[in-house]
């Protein structure tokens, strides 16, 4: 007994003295030295090409015509996005050229704004009856354009028009938008419909997209200002695709989160809110409560994580090396490690939370900001966080950049690029937001050679129809769902919308259920290796002919896997299954997802189906 009791003593020694040995490698800043966080997974993007030629030569032919009013350019600039992002060829046309295209039910002409009595009305008409499609992109008046538009009677233009309801879905996971949205303000023409015209989509009653039948081609009308918007893109490329037989886009298939703010130095005080429902403190609640759970939310809904550091909250640049190490080192080596160790990935949010501008740049005075002194001063801050982040991850690299409010100009971007070597992305946002925020496509830098632009579409736990809406509509036009959100919007009741962290977590898990329910098939990815991949989508190129009973897709430095839509016209389907060139399979009512794991494919298209 006295031996037991002598080892149990002994046991209770050696842990004891562990634990104190431990506690003094974390403050000597030895631990995350010699146990380093498990490096983030590096992806390689895979890539396919096919060096047979194409057999079959009819192509989709999608022409773009556009004038110089401000409704046309708006309208067809969102279209040439749409279908760049979707890898469908077209090509811009001058009014004159409009008599010149030969009518075939895989060529679709595109009109946009209020000229219709520029445009060749005869020639079009003709077109359209011989079995040519039209798409025109944008409201107007023309009572001599009636019949072939489906038009029984118009009156004058209605404005402020709100919401957005689907008659028929176009695309998985599309909401409607009740009038109190303020997402879209249509001006619309008021018109009265011939029993022909088949509505898809209308706008508190009233018919904002239709197709019409005439001859054998066919005519679609979208009735609204609101193609000028940028998150109208997905639904102008999925109506477009209802024109032609079949049709075939291509999706990136991307899927990344990011948290703003993390790693991130913590208070070590609470609030009335926190010790009432948890009785913790701020860092504890952080540490035992919200990433326990954004861990297990990760983990159940396919999120990979892509944390932004910051080393103070200060509004000066004063700290620097062991103070600032010091104010950084529970949360580098408690949440950094953690975030790398299940495969996520730190950025760069900032030295501070100030963004990089200076006082002569735009910015909205209300963000409460302190303008920077010039370019070296952000530089300067900028390489004291890189040495902070080197300090506690010397195996890492900082290689994507988030500026605080999205806001950023050209000096600040000039101090990137001289003082981050390594950086590759700046991500900021999709949809423009305060004054002076970056709003951003999917593109390289045009002056900074290898920084490339990779924006956000959505933020927040909370989850409002209009930004299901977003990430939807960016999702079915080329396959990118990219949200980010802040630890500390539990905190602030005007970002949290009054709720409390449960709530707040479930609306985040709806959301994990409807992306990874809807979408599987988007690719969970740190936001290095999701550049990575969008920029290799971007240069591949896609093939593509069609006849009456298959198509034929050959890729060029494509992805392995690729991920296709393919969609059919009413009565005919594509055969379904396993293939040695993929998969295919049901994705939505007349629309298939196709997977590639070849360069070139032959799929089926079969007579019957709904």
């Amino acid at each position: 007994m006295r031996k037991q009791t002598l080892q149990v003593s002994l046991f209770l020694f050696v842990l004891l003295i562990g634990m104190i040995l431990l506690l003094q490698l974390i403050r000597l800043d030895l631990f995350h030295q010699w146990f380093p966080a498990k490096a983030s997974p590096e992806k390689e993007v895979v890539t396919m090409s096919a060096s047979e030629s194409l057999e079959g030569e009819t192509k989709i032919r999608v022409y773009l015509h556009q004038n110089d009013s401000d409704l046309s350019s708006g309208a067809i600039q969102n279209m040439k996005h749409a279908l760049q992002y979707a890898k469908v060829p077209y090509e811009e046309i001058g009014v004159s050229q409009i008599e010149q295209i030969e009518p075939s039910p895989y060529t679709v002409l595109v009109l946009a704004g209020e000229h219709s009595t520029e445009w060749p009305k005869q020639a079009i008409t003709t077109f359209v009856e011989q079995g040519g499609r039209v798409m025109v992109a944008g409201r107007f008046i023309n009572a001599e354009w009636n019949e072939l538009i489906g038009v029984s009677d118009v009156e004058d233009f209605e404005d402020g028009i709100n919401g957005l309801t689907f008659n028929k879905e176009l695309f998985p996971g599309y909401v409607d938008l009740e009038a109190t949205s303020n997402l879209f303000s249509h001006s619309i023409a008021d018109v009265e419909l011939t029993p022909e015209a088949d509505v898809h989509l209308t706008a508190e009653g009233e018919p904002l997209m239709w197709m019409h039948p005439f001859g054998q081609g066919e005519v679609m009308f979208w009735n609204t200002t609101a193609v000028t918007d940028k998150n109208m893109r997905g639904l102008m490329l999925q109506s477009l695709s209802l024109l032609p037989p079949t049709f075939v886009s291509a999706q990136a298939a991307i899927k990344v989160m990011h948290i703003d703010d993390f790693p991130s130095p913590i208070p070590y005080a609470t609030t009335e809110e926190i010790k009432a429902e948890y009785g913790l403190t701020i860092k504890d609640f952080y540490t035992d409560i919200w990433w326990e759970d954004m861990r297990e939310i990760g983990e159940r809904y396919d999120f990979t994580y892509t944390g932004y550091m910051i080393g103070t909250y200060r509004d000066d640049t004063e700290l620097e090396g062991e103070e600032l190490r010091e104010v950084a080192r529970y949360p580098m080596l408690y949440f950094g490690r953690n975030l790398l160790n299940i495969g996520g990935e730190i950025g760069l949010h900032g030295y501070n939370h100030q963004s990089m501008v200076t006082a002569d740049e735009p910015i909205n005075p209300e963000l409460g900001y302190r303008p920077w002194q010039d370019q070296q001063q952000m530089e300067e801050a900028v390489q004291e966080a890189q040495r902070l982040f080197k300090y506690y991850f010397p195996e890492e690299s900082l290689k994507s950049y988030v500026p605080p409010s999205n806001v950023i100009n050209e000096t600040g971007l000039s101090a990137l690029e001289q003082s981050l070597p390594e950086l590759q992305t700046v991500g900021s946002l999709y949809i423009g937001g305060d004054e002076g925020s970056l709003e951003q496509e999917f593109e390289y830098d045009e002056t900074y050679e290898g920084m490339y632009h990779f924006p956000r579409i959505t933020s927040g736990y909370v989850e409002s129809n209009d930004d299901q809406f977003l990430q939807t509509d960016v999702i079915a036009n080329f396959g990118v769902f990219a949200h980010f959100i802040h630890p500390d919007d539990v905190l602030d009741s005007y970002r949290s919308s009054g709720r409390n962290w449960d709530d707040m977590r479930t609306s985040l898990e709806e959301m994990g259920q409807h992306v990874e329910g809807n979408y599987p098939y988007l690719e969970a990815m740190t936001q290095s290796n999701a550049t990575k991949k969008m920029i290799q989508y971007q240069q591949s190129e896609l093939d593509v002919s069609y006849e009456p009973e298959r198509i034929v897709i050959k890729g060029d430095g494509i992805i392995n896997p690729t991920t296709l839509l393919i969609r059919v016209e009413e009565g005919k389907t594509l055969e379904e299954g396993d293939f040695s060139f993929g998969s295919v399979e049901t994705f939505s009512a007349g629309l298939y997802l196709v997977t590639l794991t070849e360069p070139k494919a032959e799929i089926l298209v079969e007579e019957g189906g709904p």
